[in-house]
């Protein structure tokens, strides 16, 4: 009997630092004990002050709320009631007001244009450009095959594959970083009825239309509208020859695209091509507006194409709060992981997350890759500073726990792996759900927090960041932890 395979072996990158503490907190701890220390023998009433400031530091770094610490929530609550006062919080379009950046999406997204360029096969494609850093992200449809009626040897195999693409994308120098977006929701039947409706031959019989009236009639709540894409973010400055202009950087990257295709369709998905501007359109205006999820299907057949121009993907209205974020006709709220799975799971732990359900939801895995080049020295790193830490741990005669110890043998064990050509890298999972209703938002969010725990994941409310939160989960090239390097530079 054949051995149901299993995959693990995630870990946090921990850096140096003392037992949970990072090195930014470890340094601020040492200095907080340190300085009352020096100050003494200079002068005891100064020493004394200082010591006063001491303890409410380390109170700050040490005293965990909600698994973070006491300075980054005050940190987050002065920022967002910072963001609050001074407007940034709210969007406010109207009917009648001429902006004279009126197109730009709300938030984190507005520096994204899209771009309308041939994909070098007769066709066309939609690029999404970063005005502030000049990538480009290209979005790829894509229909996974499923796992049901897979044998347990194709399983494994497009797993493998997968982790094949995963591990290339250290010798693409130009991707920054990839994302998988699985979007779900009830259609209602709603995009079945447009569809059977306008395909009925009115000459056909009588009882002939009669039955198709009646399948549709009585599939209203049984269908859902899922959609699947993968989106690649290049940074042409990292070409060489590094390319002069935006038609260059468009260039390079879609002479890149062709074969990492070929590759992704290995790993147990249809390719089904690459989103265009309209599509895009579309996608962004239901995620913003999901009553108008109708009108962008009819639309796509022809009738009201004005709903598929890029000045009408952003809301006309948009409000962030501490918990949620209400955009048009839409309440969202966002979770980004908290904690992988501590223990080995099988191909399917994500079935629950992904699967449909009662309300909108959009689920994105953003991987980060480390080059080929870097990949050694990251794992030979955290291998070091996982030796520091017990090394300090046995000085201060404390106990190792079996999660520390664990957690080491997994650094070796991707040390290992590393060496055997696997890829390394950072992923994080962005979650979101959508409701028409604030009385909604409870089941809404008991659903998604019910959905993470069959799948192994433990997510975290991203409160005083939902717009972030709802932009990652787009899967539209946009990544909050660069946004967060960024902001520090």
């Amino acid at each position: 009997m054949p051995t149901t395979r299993t995959y693990g072996n995630w870990r946090r990158e921990s850096g140096f630092g003392i037992g949970r503490l990072g090195p930014a907190q470890t340094m601020t701890v040492f200095g907080a004990v340190l300085v009352p220390i020096f100050c003494v023998y200079i002068s005891p009433s100064v020493a004394l002050f200082v010591a006063v400031v001491a303890v409410l530091v380390l109170a700050a770094v040490l005293v965990r709320v909600g698994g973070q610490s006491l300075a980054d929530v005050v940190t987050r609550s002065v920022r967002f009631t910072r963001a609050r006062h001074a407007g940034w919080t709210e969007l406010s379009g109207g009917l009648l007001t001429d902006h004279p950046r009126k197109h730009d999406l709300p938030g984190p997204l507005a520096p994204l244009v899209p771009l309308d360029v041939d994909d070098g096969r007769g066709g066309k494609q939609g690029l999404l450009w970063d005005r502030r850093t000049g990538w480009l992200t290209a979005v790829i449809r894509v229909s996974p095959v499923g796992l049901d009626l897979a044998d347990r040897s194709q399983a494994d195999a497009w797993v493998a594959a997968w982790g094949a693409w995963l591990a290339d994308l250290g010798y693409q120098h130009l991707v920054r970083h990839i994302a998988v977006t699985v979007d779900t929701a009830p259609s209602g039947g709603t995009t079945l009825q447009d569809y059977v409706s306008e395909r009925i031959d009115p000459r056909a019989p009588e009882t002939a239309r009669s039955v198709m009236s009646e399948l549709v009639a009585s599939t209203p709540t049984t269908i859902a509208d899922v959609d699947t894409r993968v989106s690649i973010t290049f940074d042409p400055t990292r070409a060489v020859p590094r390319p002069a202009d935006l038609l260059g950087a468009v260039t390079e990257v879609t002479r890149w695209l062709p074969g990492m295709e070929s590759s992704l369709a290995m790993a147990g998905v249809a390719v089904l091509g690459r989103a265009t501007v309209e599509w895009l359109t579309g996608r962004l205006r239901i995620a913003f507006d999901p009553a108008s999820r109708p009108d962008v299907a009819r639309a796509r057949t022809g009738a009201g194409s004005d709903l598929l121009l890029w000045s009408e993907a952003g809301p006309v209205r948009a409000q962030e709060s501490w918990e949620s974020w209400r955009h048009d006709s839409g309440i969202s709220v966002a979770w980004a992981l908290s904690e992988a799975p501590r223990q080995a799971v099988v191909d399917r732990v994500l079935t629950p997350l992904l699967a449909p359900g009662p309300f909108p939801r959009r689920v994105t895995l953003l991987y980060e890759p480390y080059s080929a080049g870097t990949a050694a020295t990251e794992v030979e790193r955290e291998i070091t500073n996982t030796q520091v830490r017990r090394a300090f741990a046995q000085r201060t005669r404390r106990d190792e726990t079996q999660r520390e110890r664990d957690d080491f043998v997994r650094a070796l064990q991707s040390a290992r792996e590393e060496a055997e050509g696997a890829g390394v890298g950072k992923f994080c999972l962005y979650v979101s759900t959508t409701v028409g209703a604030e009385e909604l938002l409870p089941a809404a969010t008991a659903d998604v927090e019910q959905r993470a725990g069959q799948s192994k994941l433990r997510l975290r409310r991203l409160r005083g960041a939902q717009a972030a939160g709802f932009s990652a989960a787009l899967g539209v090239g946009l990544n909050p932890a660069e946004l967060a390097r960024r902001a520090f530079r």
